[in-house]
């Protein structure tokens, strides 16, 4: 018979059914057994009983899953043999008492792998009860119904014996399966679903089996037990070697299914080269390799989003929702702190009872978590994590997967590093114009593909060779880095800023109008002419005042198809407001010899 499982979908009408069946069904076997004129034992033994109790249980602590929906053992065919050998009443009873036994040890086992939460014990104390008393109940229907009390097993026809035996055991089959059936519609399966997944391959397995049965039958004698007892040990030897083919053959597939996946990962791994990217992509692959996984964060040392100094980020991706976060760590804390000081996995099967926080983003609610070390250039430089709101669902096979992966992420975040090293102007922490010229294009097919639109702008500081002639390079130079952290620190994450050239500035704004791309450079504007820079480095003498002027044209408004012209009207926006008066926000709307439009005009 199929092991007890639990779903989730829709609990109120699954439970109440299964309440009811088992309230009908341990009705039935208690009626019986205080009735003496229905089912009395007429083939029992002394220890006939507590033989096929005993068999019956171990036969389902050696059950293995033929199929992904199937699961076989042979205790089907001894729910059988006992109602023809011990009678129909006498075997519903002892079906209902051993599948009980087993239900209650599974359900001990399942919490102390992992603690149930409230409703979960609701539903599976009430699967207990139902799956001992409804099996029971139609063991016993099944075998009055086909007559099994008046079987004659000592001189009687074996022909016989087999017919009633496959009888009984079609129409137990049969029954069970349309029984569990129902469960599985309230739980919200398709019929058909349930049909070929469950019940082709269930009932396949389960008649399978029903020889077995015969056999027993015909070899009981209920007081000469040794040719019966030494069947049934065969039996279950069969069935403890089929169990470990079984259990071998499924550690093979997880193997050969981890590599799979392991080299799909490497793959796209290898192929994310920008930052930014690879988050995404390891956090969408770790949820794909580990599906039990809610939460992936990733927590390393890198630049924050426009290539500034490196420092220890956390990227939190929530796969229920799709959302990342990234939050910026003065110092690792929690599981993650314990993990990069002891450079070794961990795994916190229930966080409740742990005395280990998580500290990191997105872990409310979270129960159980998984964190590996990432090592890079020599020591541990981050953390790979997962997290679940179910306790108890990573074990050793989770850490194996999740540390091959994070050796796989080590190595792709090292290239990430050397590619935003090649990438990034070591004076001002923004990206080079390399960068920005092939983000434009891909920002520009972005925008034809969706049919959104961006815009860009290009600044440039004022009067910078004049400042450069006065006070030298060295101020200039301190001048730009103060001017590009203020961009960087008014600026989203999806917004690129690059060093164009000289004292030139670019800024890539997806998604982003005119009149909002306006807005952000004014904001920008009135922040670089509030600031003051020290003439000289690390001294409280002079300071200097610089300002920007900002160029700004928009795809599609500024009528530009290829980047090189967008960044041309760009610029020709950004050379009018030098010839206005400088530090202010110009715009391009139309071609340079027609009408200009103002931002009043637009608005």
């Amino acid at each position: 018979m199929r092991l007890p499982t639990t779903e989730t979908a829709r609990p109120r009408a699954r439970l109440l059914f299964t309440l009811l069946a088992a309230a009908v069904g341990w009705g039935v076997l208690l009626w019986t057994a205080y009735d003496p004129s229905v089912g009395s034992p007429h083939h029992d033994g002394p220890w006939a009983f507590t033989l096929f109790l005993g068999v019956i249980i171990a036969a389902r602590g050696m059950a293995f899953r033929l199929v992904p929906e199937s699961v076989l053992s042979l205790d089907s065919a001894f729910y059988v043999a006992a109602a023809a050998c011990l009678g129909a009443a006498p075997a519903g009873r002892l079906v209902a008492l051993a599948l009980t036994l087993d239900s209650l040890w599974r359900l001990w086992w399942r919490e102390r792998r992992a603690r149930l939460a409230r409703h979960a014990w609701r539903e599976e104390l009430a699967y207990v009860v139902y799956f001992g008393g409804m099996t029971g109940a139609l063991v016993m229907a099944c075998g009055m119904i086909f007559g099994v009390d008046d079987l004659d097993l000592t001189g009687g026809s074996q022909l016989a014996v087999a017919a009633r035996v496959f009888a009984v055991g079609g129409a137990l089959l049969v029954s069970h399966y349309s029984v569990q059936g129902v469960r599985s519609v309230l739980a919200g399966r398709a019929a058909r679903s349930y049909l070929r997944d469950v019940v082709l391959p269930g009932v396949l397995s389960e008649a399978s089996l029903l020889p077995a049965a015969v056999v027993l039958v015909l070899l009981y004698r209920p007081d000469e037990l040794l040719a019966f007892g030494l069947v049934c040990s065969t039996y279950l030897l069969v069935n403890f070697v089929f169990n470990r083919l079984q259990g071998a053959s499924a550690a093979l597939r997880r193997r050969v299914r981890e590599l799979e996946i392991l080299d799909t990962t490497a793959r796209r791994l290898a192929a994310s080269l920008q930052l930014q990217e690879l988050v995404d992509t390891v956090a969408r692959e770790t949820t794909r390799a580990l599906p039990e996984a809610e939460v992936v964060a990733l927590v390393h040392r890198g630049a924050d989003q426009q290539g500034g100094a490196e420092r220890l980020v956390v990227d939190a991706y929530d796969r229920a929702h799709d959302r990342f976060t990234r939050l910026q760590l003065g110092r690792p804390e929690g599981a993650t702190a314990w993990v990069m000081h002891n450079q070794v996995p961990l795994v916190i099967a229930d966080l409740v009872d742990s005395d280990v926080a998580v500290g990191a983003a997105g872990t409310e609610g979270v129960r159980a978590w998984l964190g590996v070390p990432i090592f890079m250039y020599g020591g541990c430089e981050g953390v790979l994590s997962v997290q679940s709101r179910t306790a108890g669902v990573f074990g050793a096979e989770h850490q194996r997967l999740l540390e091959s992966i994070g050796l796989q992420v080590a190595a792709a975040l090292q290239n990430a590093h050397l590619y935003e090293m090649a990438m990034v102007d070591g004076l001002t922490g923004l990206f080079v114009r390399r960068y920005f010229d092939a983000r434009i294009e891909e920002e520009i097919e972005r925008a034809k593909r969706y049919e959104t639109g961006f815009s860009v702008v290009m600044m440039d500081v004022d009067d910078f060779k004049r400042l450069n002639d006065t006070h030298g390079h060295q101020v200039g130079d301190r001048v730009l880095r103060a001017v590009a952290a203020l961009v960087k620190g008014n600026m989203r994450g999806v917004d690129t800023a690059a060093r164009y050239g000289g004292e030139e500035i670019a800024l890539i704004l997806p998604r982003t109008d005119m009149v909002a791309a306006y807005n952000q450079a004014e904001r920008i504007r009135a922040a670089i002419a509030e600031l003051r820079i020290p003439v000289e480095s690390g001294t409280d003498g002079a300071l200097i005042g610089v300002t920007a002027s900002f160029g700004i044209a928009a795809f599609p408004e500024s009528g530009a198809d290829l980047s090189d012209e967008l960044v041309r009207r760009a610029d020709r926006a950004l050379y009018r407001a030098k010839k206005t008066g400088k530090n202010r926000v110009e715009l391009y709307w139309g071609d340079e010899g027609g009408p200009r439009m103002s931002l009043v005009d637009q608005r």
